[in-house]
């Protein structure tokens, strides 16, 4: 079936409408799972305390970006990392990452952390210990499952902290070999306690079988 000639026997229509959906290719698509550019909840998991998190639904040939969210209580200052898998989360690589980041504070100056060769993918810290401290992350992963193309992830962080301030973070981390990543661990090193951790993929736009 031919898609996006919306309009196409209007007696008014001077010009081929390529490329735009109807209603009906829009429905068709949809049931048949092949509708791209939409954010798909993959998996989530509930923590209590400090586990490593590993995330094994990455299903490269729908999603080629993975999204992770973190939300969560401290109990300290909570610390992460990532390292990546290319065999289904049976090890998890410990070389050729690279990563940079900045945290911007509400009380005191901000500062830089960076390395540009590494066991892993090191984007945050951070956080305190009262009732209404917490640390929210959302990790953006590209193209983890191309074996052409060295995967990266940016981030973005928030941090309620012991001493009252807010903390902000950016950065990104690639990890320098092009090959397929099917499974991520974030290792949680201390401070987690009470999250939500989900899995998102955002879906290609695949018209085809």
């Amino acid at each position: 079936m031919p898609y996006g000639y919306l309009g196409q026997n209007q007696p008014n229509q001077t010009v081929s409408n390529s490329g735009v959906f109807s209603i009906t290719d829009v429905a068709e698509l949809q049931s048949q799972g092949k509708l791209g550019g939409s954010l798909e909840l993959i998996t989530e998991t509930s923590f209590s305390s400090n586990q490593n998190l590993d995330f094994t639904n990455i299903k490269e040939d729908i999603y080629d970006v993975h999204i992770v969210q973190v939300t969560q209580d401290c109990t300290g200052d909570p610390q992460n990392f990532i390292r990546l898998s290319n065999d289904n989360g049976s090890t998890f690589e410990a070389s050729n990452y690279k990563y940079c980041w900045y945290v911007n504070d509400s009380v005191s100056a901000g500062g830089e952390t960076r390395s540009n060769s590494s066991t892993q993918m090191y984007l945050n810290y951070g956080g305190g210990i009262g009732a209404n401290e917490l640390q929210n992350f959302t990790y953006i992963f590209y193209d983890l499952g191309n074996p052409n193309k060295y995967s990266t992830v940016t981030q973005q962080t928030v941090v309620l902290s012991s001493v009252a301030s807010v903390h902000s973070f950016i950065g990104g981390a690639s990890y320098s070999v092009a090959e397929t990543i099917n499974a991520i661990r974030i290792y949680i090193v201390s401070g987690f306690r009470d999250g939500t951790a989900k899995l998102y993929g955002y879906k290609q736009w695949v018209l085809w079988d």
